[in-house]
């Protein structure tokens, strides 16, 4: 069995990147646009400090790995990550709401199946058979 990669660790994305991927990375793992994260990038290498951010993206270049393409089985499953890093207080209750309504639906099926009109429904069509 192969390791699966971690939906969310922070990677670089070079296919969507421009140098090295770094500021495509950050942006798929924070929820952003890409050219947002490139714009404040550049602004605050002229503006504050050039030397740290310049060393650091290159650093990051170098040890973080590439996303995998097969991070995510589909859109549903990577919107439901994303939204695990950038909002996890939110996607709790999300998910506390869901198994309640799969608890409710299935309360309502049981119900339904141990009714007495199930039984007779179930009677009556198979004398119809």
């Amino acid at each position: 069995m192969t390791r699966r990669s971690a939906p969310t660790r922070l990677y670089k994305d070079p296919q969507n990147g421009r140098i090295m991927g770094v500021c495509a990375g950050v942006a798929d793992y924070l929820g952003m646009r890409r050219c947002i994260v490139r714009i404040l990038t550049v602004v605050a290498m002229f503006m504050l400090f050039f030397w740290p951010i310049f060393i650091g993206y290159f650093i990051m270049g170098f040890v973080l790995e590439s996303k995998p393409e097969d991070l995510y089985e589909d859109d549903e499953e990577e919107d439901f990550w994303r939204d695990v890093r950038t909002r996890p207080d939110y996607t709790a209750v999300d998910l506390r709401e869901r198994f309640r309504e799969i608890e409710r639906r299935t309360r309502n099926m049981e119900a339904y199946m141990t009714s007495k009109e199930f039984r007779l429904k179930r009677q009556l069509k198979e004398l119809e058979d």
